[in-house]
């Protein structure tokens, strides 16, 4: 087979350079304050509706189909406004 389908939450892909994560939650739950300083970060909502804070002072509601992309360098708290599933991709950055 050439492709692989993954739908559950977790780890989902990995390879030499990249992560590729599945995560999700009721509303209400928070994602802690937090940052990838070894890479860069594309986070993708694909169920439900999430708030996103970069660096406790720029804010991004995220909704299915919305990509946000930024430096790892940069912290990050989420606030699920929704029943929510996002996926997370970190990226090496190039030496």
């Amino acid at each position: 087979m050439i492709g692989t389908e993954k739908k559950e939450l977790g780890l989902l892909f990995q390879g030499p350079n990249f992560i590729v994560v599945k995560k999700g939650g009721k509303a209400g739950e928070k994602v802690e304050n937090h940052n990838h300083p070894e890479a860069n970060v594309v986070f993708t909502v694909v169920k439900g509706k999430v708030d996103v804070q970069l660096n406790q002072e720029e804010h991004h509601i995220l909704t299915p189909g919305t990509v946000l992309q930024f430096n790892g360098d940069n912290f990050i708290q989420a606030t699920l406004v929704d029943d929510s599933e996002f996926v997370v991709t970190l990226i090496n950055k190039p030496e």
